[in-house]
């Protein structure tokens, strides 16, 4: 696969209404504001292209994949202990809204994009595979 590949289908995604952008409506609308819309979309980018970036970097320190098993139990360690933290947090979810700052927002679209591949997808990129 080559770069301009990877670049038209990272285009691709970015764009794409279907994709991260309902978050970002969906809290323009809750707040009444086009400002709000515009601020959440380019923390939602940064989100993914951390997630990217992670991978590159795990991808570059060892030179390899890390194992299946190894991303399992590493994914399942850091999701059971977001729960946890959550669950026993003095500050407990509300139910109404999605009321996020723009870090939270940007934290939620790293977690999303790492649980959905957004940077396992370019793992064959980064390996020459």
């Amino acid at each position: 696969m080559t770069l301009a590949a990877v670049l038209l289908l990272g285009a691709f995604h970015g764009l794409n209404p279907a994709m991260g952008w309902l978050f970002a409506v969906a809290r323009g609308l809750q707040e009444r504001s086009i400002d709000r819309l515009l601020q959440s979309i380019p923390m939602i980018a940064l989100g993914h292209l951390a997630s990217v970036a992670l991978v590159a970097l795990v991808v570059a320190a060892t030179g390899s994949v890390v194992t299946g098993t190894a991303l399992a139990v590493g994914g399942g360690v850091v999701l059971v202990a977001f729960g946890l933290w959550r669950l026993l947090s003095k500050r407990h979810f509300r139910w109404v809204g999605m009321r996020l700052s723009l870090w939270q927002l940007t934290c939620w679209s790293f977690l999303m994009s790492s649980a959905h591949g957004a940077g396992l997808m370019l793992v064959p990129v980064f390996t020459g595979l």
